[in-house]
């Protein structure tokens, strides 16, 4: 063995060029030679740093010329292996598919490795275990889900909201637990895990619960870790990335809501979808990936085909889906009626609040004002750094950019012209709230005024703000609702009356192919709110666009109207599921270069001469001024049988761009 040396193979754990290697060769010192084993974690040298790398194998060595100027690692991180065979074999198709370095896929599925892990001490509930009847089409779902167990089949259940869907998970699980198998439940944001974990550990005891997202600290996320590795917690809930789970006997992935673009990473690399991790994962393990919706997307509608398990009444099916009105806002700005509630809406509320009913009112925006603008000289005020136009917040008083988060004082006289006639423009959550509260005062008078409550980003943003919300709006101590998308997701409370839909408009008209798509999810969602008890309840949707095919569809809750009539527009106009798309950013401070890099990948892209390829671009990004850099797009687009190796016809051109496989939006 003296003519022998250990050698190892590594994937460091920060981001590599796609042209380059993604695995480097170390030497092992003498002191550790039998302790490495693949999926540890070491320290390395790497150019000027050091880092973790996880390592991929381990090898024997000739001395000496086939370890001539191997660097030798620095130390042990880990003394077991953190990485499963499995998430290895994910790891290494989620860098391909969506064409990110190995390591930084990786390092994506590992928790930080602090010095103390912490018990984040969830609350116990008190089990309840229901002598519950299934519907035929339940029964049905189960049985069907049942057979399928052991392999790696897709499945979509696709229920009305409040069905029961559920009820079907929770009878899976059961078999499962009782076979020693895990689960993973991916629910669309962590403010729906409240939820989650109570519905589940009321069943199945808080004890078999393990809980993972962002919303924890470094300590207790290594905690619920450990806890998952050694099997102690067999059922996982959280958002997207509790699909890297250290599961060890994977028998079935539930994905809820699974339409929810929250299951997409967009901020950082690797941008990967949920579904389609989940959905490899699967595959990987031989179990299926169980994806329940109401509004499934159109993709996931497609590729399902006739294989659709249905639950299409309601628990209570003498109650049936509440009434949707439509309220045409242009007639009640001819009648006179400037409010942002329409007097249906404004009748509706005092009614619903008599009668002791919640009221949910829903807007897509947060803050006071969407805009302020200069009536003299049309001046709008934006962001320095991104030229999006600001957004007014009463309680904080500035001006903010949502995009990077600047603050700006309030104008009291326009930088442009001076003029001191300044407008606030659109309405946001808190401009609802504000407007809802001088309604109820006036109509109220001297009787006490119901609890209003206001649910958005802002005011979800302290540690444990979310549980909080849920509890309270569980318990009635809250009586009106006013929220954002996060408020349509999955809460099911018996005692909703209404559902306002204040503006049904700030999603339809953006420029991007998914908007007709997004707006009918989340408008249907949101409207399944309302009548979960024995009342049917009453959705009021406001709209200057009534007779959009989406809006329309809301209103009889006609999902197959929907798809047929948008899958038809995505076969004319080659978007997914019929194609592929990529969207390629390039950004630099200055535009000009940002533009040049642009043009210059255009034309290597085309000259490459990928079969079956579409090259759209450089256009300017829909936001052309984010965080200080100015962008521009590319889009590619492949159709969907043409098989386009895009790791390979894009691995030289990474290290200047952001690479975006199957996004969500081209915006």
């Amino acid at each position: 063995m003296s003519n022998f040396k250990r050698v190892i193979n590594v994937i460091p754990l920060t981001s590599v060029s796609l042209s380059s290697t993604q695995i480097f060769t170390y030497l092992v010192p003498l002191p550790m030679q039998d302790l490495l084993a693949p999926g540890m974690l070491v320290r390395i040298p790497f150019g000027s740093r050091q880092i973790h790398g996880l390592v991929s194998s381990v090898e024997m060595h000739r001395l000496p010329s086939e370890v001539r100027g191997l660097k030798p690692l620095e130390a042990l991180a880990s003394s077991t292996p953190v990485l499963s065979e499995q998430n290895l074999a994910l790891a290494n198709w989620m860098a391909r598919y969506y064409c990110v370095s190995l390591g930084l896929t990786i390092k994506a599925m590992l928790p930080k490795f602090v010095k103390r892990p912490k018990d984040p001490g969830l609350v116990g509930y008190e089990n309840f275990n229901p002598d519950f009847i299934l519907t035929d089409y339940q029964r049905q779902a189960v049985s069907h889900i049942a057979n399928l167990l052991g392999t790696g089949a897709t499945i979509l259940l696709n229920g009305i909201t409040g069905s029961g869907k559920t009820e079907v998970y929770m009878q899976i699980i059961e078999r499962l637990l009782a076979a020693k198998a895990q689960v993973i439940i991916l629910v669309p944001e962590f403010s729906l895990t409240a939820q989650a974990v109570e519905r589940f550990a009321r069943r199945f005891g808080i004890e078999n619960i393990a809980l993972l997202g962002s919303n924890l600290k470094d300590s207790e996320r290594l905690w619920m870790w450990q806890e998952i590795r050694e099997e102690r917690r067999p059922i996982i809930i959280g958002p997207r990335s509790a699909v890297f789970a250290p599961v060890r006997n994977l028998g079935l992935i539930i994905m809820d809501e699974e339409h929810d673009p929250s299951f997409k990473q967009y901020d950082q690399q690797p941008k990967y979808h949920a579904r389609e991790v989940a959905r490899k994962l699967s595959e990987i393990w031989s179990c299926p990936l169980l994806l329940g919706d109401a509004t499934p997307s159109v993709t996931t509608y497609f590729s399902a085909g006739n294989s659709v398990l249905r639950l299409p009444h309601r628990i209570m099916a003498d109650v049936g889906l509440p009434k949707v009105r439509i309220i045409d806002m242009r007639r009640e700005m001819a009648a006179r009626n400037f409010s942002i509630f329409s007097e249906a809406l404004k009748s509706e509320i005092v009614m619903k609040l008599k009668s002791g009913k919640q009221i949910i009112l829903f807007l897509n925006r947060r803050g006071a004002a969407t805009f302020v603008m200069c009536r003299d000289c049309g001046f709008v005020s934006v962001c320095r750094n991104c030229e999006v136009p600001l957004v007014h917040h009463l309680s904080a008083k500035n001006l903010l950019c949502h995009h990077c988060g600047k603050k700006y004082p309030l104008p009291t006289v326009c930088p442009s012209c001076a003029s001191k006639r300044i407008k606030y423009f659109g309405i946001g959550t808190e401009a609802v709230e504000t407007e809802l509260n001088k309604f109820l005062g006036s109509e109220l008078g001297d009787k006490p005024l119901p609890v209003v409550a206001r649910m958005d980003r802002d005011s979800t943003s302290a540690p444990g703000a979310h549980r909080e919300f849920y509890e309270n709006w569980v318990e009635g101590k809250i009586q009106i609702m006013i929220g954002t998308q996060m408020i349509g997701k999955g809460w099911d409370v018996s005692r909703v009356g209404l559902v306002g839909i204040v503006s049904a408009d700030t999603i339809l008209h953006l420029p991007d192919f998914r908007s007709n798509e997004r707006t009918f999810q989340t408008l249907t969602q949101v409207a399944g709110r309302a009548g979960r008890g024995a009342d049917p309840g009453m959705v009021i949707l406001q709209t200057y666009n009534p007779d959009n095919y989406a809006i329309q569809a809301v209103r009889f809750h006609d999902y197959e109207t929907f798809y047929l009539r948008e899958i038809n527009e995505r076969r004319k106009f080659r978007y997914p599921p019929f194609t592929r798309l990529v969207k390629l950013t390039f950004a630099d401070t200055k535009m000009e270069k940002a533009l040049r890099q642009a043009d210059t990948a255009a034309q290597r892209l085309k000259h490459a001469g990928e079969s079956g390829l579409e090259i759209a671009g450089p256009v300017p990004a829909f936001i052309l001024k984010l965080r200080g850099r100015y962008r521009f797009h590319i889009i590619l687009r492949a159709n969907s049988s043409a098989h386009v190796d895009f790791y390979s016809l894009l691995q030289d051109l990474s290290a200047g761009v952001d690479i975006d496989v199957d996004p969500e939006t081209l915006l």
